[in-house]
């Protein structure tokens, strides 16, 4: 493809070794002169490919940029060979000694127009989803939604040869090894995509038995003994609300994040709680009725129900049964099942002389346990259940727990 000329405002500067321009660019012109790291080579050795494949992400990224409007991307950084721009830098000594500013010094060199001529060659160093899912939604967009949109990106020169290859292979892994992801909670705290996590902070803020959030620790604390300040964690209450959006049906051609998508989600999880509230007797003693303190629930992990794992299985448990059309059913048997250790029918399953074995394996088998105890278990499986019981409480000649009559 022949290129036009650009011509790019630019601030210049440099970091260890590494001389950068960071500039923006249309969807146009990314469009036209920026391609994916992949496509630069025909022969795709180690020593030569410099970035992951692109995969599914760019259709992603292109529904992404043509249908959100608050759109925002970090900056591409791209790669120029095979010429370099000309850097034309701006005086503006003038205008600073006209407003009598101190400024560090060099700020001219630093100030000025990159002209790229044609020649030049550009490739995604880092960013090359996002290159190409920019491409994709620049040749869809028909309603030009990205006629104004100017995309951050950072130049830096790349010396094609082997040499020049792996200094920027080693850019690009330095910046990746450095890029930690977002951890688990903090995406609870800002995502505003994922309806679990918006309904996550809105159950956190607004639920009334939760004291304007002072019972939810907001870090991933374990609630072990010493912690007498909070009831569960963040991370608990975005798991359960996951698991109670199974009950949720999101009507057709809606988006997730839909307002009243939000609100059904919120009053499901919200029922739950206020279900769970009101029938199971633990939770009406320390929530109703101040007769259970967080100190004697803490105490050797004596009470499930007030660890994450406990609230966890209640949340599977009340969701299934809801499919089935029978909370009626558990709200008159679910004291029937003890949730207080050791007499508890989950003791060696999540609970094991004060410690709690939390292993996935661990839960799974406490669920089905639940089941079994309700009359909601399929006899077919009965045996099933039965070895796994006596694999997990590691005692092969144990029973099943009884089941309600």
């Amino acid at each position: 493809m022949v290129k036009n000329k650009i011509i790019l405002p630019a601030i210049r500067g440099i970091v260890g070794d590494w001389v950068y321009y960071s500039s923006i660019m249309s969807a146009k012109q990314v469009s036209e002169w920026i391609l994916p790291a992949k496509e630069i080579r025909e022969a795709e050795t180690l020593d030569e490919i410099l970035q992951r494949d692109l995969k599914a992400r760019k259709e992603q990224i292109s529904k992404y940029l043509l249908t959100k409007e608050q759109r925002f991307f970090n900056s591409l950084i791209v790669g120029v060979y095979n010429g370099l721009p000309d850097w034309i830098e701006f005086d503006i000594s003038a205008k600073i000694k006209e407003l009598n500013l101190k400024t560090e010094e060099g700020i001219n060199e630093s100030m000025g127009l990159l002209v790229f001529h044609g020649n030049e060659e550009m490739f995604a160093i880092d960013g090359q989803h996002r290159v190409a899912g920019i491409d994709i939604a620049y040749k869809k967009d028909n309603n030009k939604i990205l006629k104004d949109d100017n995309f951050s990106v950072i130049f830096l020169a790349h010396i094609d040869d082997t040499t020049g290859r792996k200094r920027t292979r080693r850019l690009f892994s330095d910046i990746n090894k450095n890029a930690k992801p977002v951890a688990k909670s903090d995406r609870i705290k800002i995502d505003e995509e994922d309806i679990s996590a918006i309904v996550t902070r809105r159950v956190y803020a607004n639920f009334p038995f939760f004291q304007n959030g002072k019972l939810i620790a907001l870090d991933k604390s374990n609630l072990v003994k010493g912690n007498y300040t909070n009831f569960t964690n963040l991370d608990n209450l975005y798991t359960i609300t996951k698991e109670l959006k199974k009950i949720f049906k999101k009507p057709r051609n809606t988006d997730d994040w839909n307002e009243d998508n939000i609100l059904n989600l919120q009053k499901i999880v919200e029922d739950f709680l206020n279900f769970m509230i009101e029938n199971v007797n633990e939770y009406q003693d320390f929530f109703q009725f101040n007769k259970l303190t967080l100190k004697e629930a803490r105490n050797n992990n004596k009470y499930l129900l007030f660890r994450p794992v406990g609230l966890t299985l209640l949340a599977k448990i009340y969701t299934t049964f809801h499919k089935e059309n029978k909370l009626t059913y558990l709200k008159q048997n679910i004291n029937k099942i003890s949730f207080i250790f050791p007499d508890s029918p989950f003791n060696k399953v999540i609970w094991n002389k004060g410690k709690m074995e939390v292993k996935s394996s661990n839960q799974s088998l406490a669920y089905h346990i639940a089941l079994y105890i309700l009359n909601l278990y399929p006899t077919t499986k009965n045996n099933e259940l039965l070895e796994r019981y006596r694999d997990i409480t590691k005692n092969e000649n144990a029973s099943l727990p009884q089941k309600i009559k």
